[in-house]
């Protein structure tokens, strides 16, 4: 049976189940203990309960072994059968563990969003500290489809179908610096939703500050309408009676070149299978998913910059 205790004794046994170092799984718990007491305040105390406080069964694990049980399914995509087997527990507890955790790391990941306000006059830093704490010069935005259960609903069915992925999907779109440290995440989409359409949808344009320069693939043209204060940069398009020349086809690689970071914070994410996978569970869980990985990838990447620039 796997416990924490003996998981932690073989660091590279519990990255590959957890995806997370030993030093990061002691920051997520004890950044998520006093948002669970919180959470747990509030669904003992509330009015429709029947028992009084402090009664009913208690659980088996306490929030550490919790934590670990939601991890592991976040980074393995097991079964609840199967996760219920390796921790000695019923799958409906492994479920109950996780729907109470994920939105525990949401808030967490929430947290680590957000474009930080720029130096004032007076502050007094020097270059170096001002270029590490306000380092963003690019916005690079970009969208991700992860596959999921065809609905039997002919409505929902319908929305959920990407032509781009010829397959049911759920798309959230991201925003990241120049560094790949994810500044925005949206809430996610059927995949029928067009890239420009969510951009639009998700008030991304808002929140962008006006001196950070925007950049986005082809699937984000016209984007400057939404932006008429920023700069903009998306590829050149070729058509049949325009082809691009040297010239274009030289700066679009080289907008390639520059926005393949978010590529790789995209790729980051999806080392964690319940973001890779076809999603099995309802569409409703799907946010509080994507942003607790975001809760234990964007610390890392933000971990990965601070070190570079104090080199």
């Amino acid at each position: 049976m796997i416990t924490y205790e003996n998981l932690s004794k073989k660091p590279g046994i519990f990255k590959g189940f957890t995806g997370v170092t030993i030093a990061e799984f002691d920051e997520l718990l004890e950044q998520a203990t006093s948002i669970w007491v919180e959470q747990e305040q509030r669904r003992l105390d509330r009015p429709d309960r029947q028992r009084a406080m402090g009664g009913g069964c208690k659980p088996k694990f306490r929030l550490e072994g919790q934590l670990l049980v939601t991890l592991v399914w976040l980074r393995l995509y097991l079964t609840t059968e199967a996760l219920g087997f390796l921790f000695g527990i019923d799958k409906a507890t492994v479920s109950r563990y996780t729907r109470s955790i994920l939105p525990v790391l949401r808030q967490v990941g929430e947290s680590t969003l957000g474009w930080p306000e720029p130096p004032k006059r007076g502050e007094g830093k020097s270059i170096a500290q001002a270029r590490q704490e306000h380092s963003d010069l690019f916005a690079f935005v970009d969208a991700t489809e992860q596959p999921v259960r065809r609905s039997s609903n002919s409505e929902t069915q319908k929305d959920h179908y990407s032509g781009k992925k010829k397959r049911h999907t759920r798309k959230v779109q991201i925003v990241t610096n120049e560094h790949g440290e994810i500044r925005a995440v949206s809430t996610s989409v059927p995949g029928s939703v067009h890239d420009r359409t969510l951009f639009t949808q998700s008030g991304t344009a808002e929140k962008i500050p006006k001196d950070v320069v925007t950049g986005g693939d082809s699937g984000y043209q016209g984007i400057q309408t939404d932006l008429p204060d920023h700069s903009v940069i998306t590829p050149f398009k070729k058509s049949k009676h325009h082809p691009l020349s040297e010239e274009q086809q030289a700066l679009n690689q080289e907008f390639s070149r520059a926005r393949i970071i978010i590529e790789n914070t995209i790729g980051h994410l999806k080392i964690f299978k319940a973001l890779s996978e076809r999603y099995r569970h309802s569409v409703e869980l799907y946010d509080d998913t994507f942003r607790s990985v975001v809760a234990i990838v964007n610390p890392r990447i933000q971990m990965r910059i601070a070190l570079a620039f104090a080199a």
